[in-house]
């Protein structure tokens, strides 16, 4: 093993080793505040170089819009369903470990999929215009993304302003499919 192996092998070691000691933390490493207008009761949180289609059948299909979440194939790209119109109020939390919080119990709705950042940089857009409203550099690799709904009821999803806000947490994970873990009823 010449120098430069060498030196490759430790600093694996150390930052593995650093990664699993601070990976207790319950802070995320960064948070957003996000407060941005899109239209069409959307947005998306995606790699800044994604190449999956939002336009395809398969992404916004009839089980997305009910999970509120949609998934492409070539897991770059996530859409998020709001449920006013156009207004989107949300905290982005990037972690350094799967959340802990199991408790859903004060959100209305709450769901999960993954996403691949490879270029490291995460960038969250409005819909239709894509135009990039959030951009965060991340380790490049595999992520999970959970978002949790509050104040989805009485809200007209054809009005701009409405009471829903959203927080959204990304961990390192390789976990891609999308799951419910608290379904919202509309009355």
């Amino acid at each position: 093993m010449n120098k430069r192996q060498l030196y490759r092998t430790l600093l694996f070691l150390f930052l593995g080793a650093s990664t699993a000691f601070f990976s207790f933390k319950s802070r995320p490493s960064a948070r957003y505040r996000l407060d941005f207008f899109t239209k069409e009761n959307q947005f998306y949180l995606c790699d800044s170089a994604f190449t999956g289609e939002t336009g395809d059948p398969g992404f916004w299909t009839s089980s997305a819009y009910n999970d509120r979440m949609a998934t492409a194939k070539d897991r770059d790209i996530v859409g998020i369903s709001i449920e006013s119109f156009g207004h989107v109020k949300a905290q982005l939390d990037i972690l350094d470990a799967a959340s802990r919080e199991k408790d859903f119990k004060k959100y209305d709705h709450v769901v999960e999929a993954g996403v691949r950042i490879s270029s490291g940089i995460l960038e969250v857009l409005d819909y239709p215009d894509s135009k990039i409203q959030l951009k965060a550099i991340v380790t490049p690799g595999y992520y999970r993304i959970r978002v949790y709904s509050y104040d989805l009821a009485n809200n007209d999803p054809e009005a701009d302003e409405g009471t829903d806000h959203y927080k959204i947490e990304l961990w390192p994970s390789h976990d891609f499919e999308r799951k419910v873990m608290k379904q919202f009823v509309k009355e």
